[in-house]
């Protein structure tokens, strides 16, 4: 996918028998091959194929190689309405460009799913189990970060962690810069999605729903029916002004809790670090993420175990909350 300019002296072999299909009939076949790699492939076959393999207006695109991570700035704004990708070519790499220029050529594109390696730093702290959620309309609003050192269910069996107690309720000082730090890198990768979400949502005039998830599909971010319509009434009709705002994380809590009973589901967590992350134009405590909506995680399980505890913390341990970061 690397290179995409062609030398074509002629099409494929008209007398082969794929080639001696209706147009409807090829298309139909494509649509079975979402994935962009093989879209590519078919549309460097010939130019009766190339202009098919255009129509196919569901794609799927994978990356599985650790991504790059120079500095990014700490900013949730889009700049310029056209063209948002290249603003993360830095960060995603020449097959990243090479990609998203493929895909800009799907003009009729209605559903969009990418999924993408966490970063290089990520990837490396990925010995602690940490999970994240984000609230986000035409802006990233909130951010929570979750990240237990044993998860049990309600017959003890351990899902994750050891099974030592004193180990598990344990959270050293180091242990907590560390998530802390993880727990920042994620707001990163976030925002970074989000630009990515606002990107298809102005590049594509037909797209129906987008999702962007992790390698491993632990957490997605997603965009459509209202949502997407409000976004992309809010790209088309936003000022300049609007459009380069930067908004900073203004205000964090973070709280450490030594065990966690869910009652709901009769889950325990042990050695549990929270971090809670809000935007420049929130208001009202914690209290919006507790019907939160939006960013979820792709197991339907999991995200109930996980909701179910945010909604235990930000309920019976609000007051174990410290604000490390306010501003007004």
């Amino acid at each position: 996918m690397r290179n995409l300019k062609k030398s074509r002296e002629g099409d494929a072999d008209d007398s082969s028998s794929i080639c001696r299909l209706p147009d409807e009939i090829i298309l139909q076949i494509l649509y079975k091959l979402i994935d962009l790699k093989t879209l590519c492939f078919c549309y460097l076959v010939s130019r009766r194929f190339s202009s098919i393999v255009l129509q196919v207006d569901a794609i799927t695109i994978s990356f599985t190689a650790p991504l790059v991570n120079p500095p990014i700035p700490d900013k949730n704004t889009v700049g310029d309405v056209a063209p948002l990708l290249p603003k993360l070519y830095s960060y995603y790499g020449e097959s990243f460009v090479s990609a998203s220029n493929f895909l800009r050529k799907f003009k009729g594109a209605k559903l969009l799913c990418i999924e993408l390696p966490p970063s290089h730093r990520i990837a490396i702290d990925n010995r602690f189990l940490a999970k994240w959620k984000v609230k986000f309309g035409s802006r990233v609003e909130s951010f929570i970060f979750l990240s237990p050192n044993s998860v049990s269910d309600k017959d003890g069996f351990y899902l994750y962690g050891n099974g030592d107690d004193e180990e598990d309720i344990e959270l050293t000082i180091d242990s907590i810069k560390q998530r802390r730090h993880i727990s920042f890198q994620c707001l990163r990768e976030a925002n970074l999605w989000h630009m990515m979400l606002l990107d298809c949502a102005n590049g594509f005039r037909k797209l129906e729903e987008v999702s962007i998830s992790g390698s491993g599909r632990k957490e997605r971010l997603s965009l459509s029916g209202e949502t997407l319509i409000e976004v992309k009434e809010w790209l088309h009709s936003a000022s300049k002004t609007e459009l380069a705002r930067v908004d900073v994380v203004a205000r964090v809590s973070e709280c450490y809790i030594p065990v966690l009973k869910l009652p709901v589901s009769g889950y325990v967590m042990k050695g549990v670090f929270v971090m809670v992350m809000g935007m420049n134009n929130l208001q009202g405590g914690n209290d919006f993420l507790m019907n939160s909506e939006d960013g979820s995680f792709e197991d339907k399980e999991e995200a109930a175990l996980y909701t179910e505890a945010v909604k235990e913390i930000l309920e019976k341990h609000k007051g174990m909350m410290l604000t490390i970061v306010h501003s007004v």
